[in-house]
């Protein structure tokens, strides 16, 4: 609430929009200088996600995610659809990732994993509740939690067994922005593109199994 407040006070009054999309964006702006500052704004989100990655944290998650005997992608709001996201990329190679939209089945799921079970959990802020609750609950299941969210030090991440960090600042009033969204997709698409590397032999069959059952929907 207090975030909130700042906010709209430093706003008020002044002709700009940036409370809403961070990019110092003004209504004096052409189109051509707000296409940039938004591009700009992207572009930081993944450098600054970049220069966070360390390749042991990396190399953990992968081995977490192949070892697992399921893999559940779990998030709300905005981060849901990062985590449909994630699923959708790692279906095409693996046969054993799921994603469900209801808070309520997450928990359910979250409730009946165990030490074999890998979750993985998308959040910015780290202080979704729902996404609190599911982590605290596959962590006492015994499932391996990974976290991707930008802050080290929250609550979602006192369950975490490994945390990757993405980039972005996101104020109260931007929740869901793209720059936010686009650095988690970074992650999801440097882990997917590595773990096709290390396990080509299946990932590869699996594949050409996903996309030969999509080709008929094609025109």
């Amino acid at each position: 609430e207090f975030k909130m407040m700042l906010s709209l006070s430093i706003s008020k009054g002044q002709e700009q929009v940036d409370q809403f999309t961070g990019n110092n964006i003004s209504m004096e702006d052409s189109f051509g200088e707000l296409a940039r500052k938004v591009l700009n704004t992207n572009i930081n989100a993944l450098n600054e996600t970049f220069s966070m990655i360390k390749e042991e944290d990396i190399d953990r998650a992968i081995t977490l995610i192949h070892r697992a005997r399921r893999v559940f992608f779990f998030g709300v709001g905005a981060s849901m659809l990062t985590a449909m996201k994630a699923m959708n990329k790692f279906m095409r190679i693996e046969n054993k990732v799921f994603c469900i939209q209801d808070s309520h089945m997450q928990a359910m799921a979250a409730a009946t994993m165990d030490e074999r079970d890998t979750a993985v959990i998308f959040s910015y802020s780290g202080a979704t509740k729902d996404s609190i609750h599911v982590a605290e609950l596959a962590k006492h299941a015994g499932a391996k939690v990974i976290c991707i969210t930008h802050f080290a030090k929250s609550p979602l991440t006192a369950f975490a067994d490994l945390v990757l960090l993405c980039g972005s600042e996101e104020g109260p009033l931007q929740g869901g922005s793209a720059s936010a969204e686009i650095g988690q997709l970074f992650l999801v698409d440097l882990l997917c593109t590595e773990y096709y590397r290390r396990y080509y032999d299946a990932c590869s069959k699996n594949n050409e199994k996903t996309s030969q059952s999509v080709l008929d929907k094609l025109y």
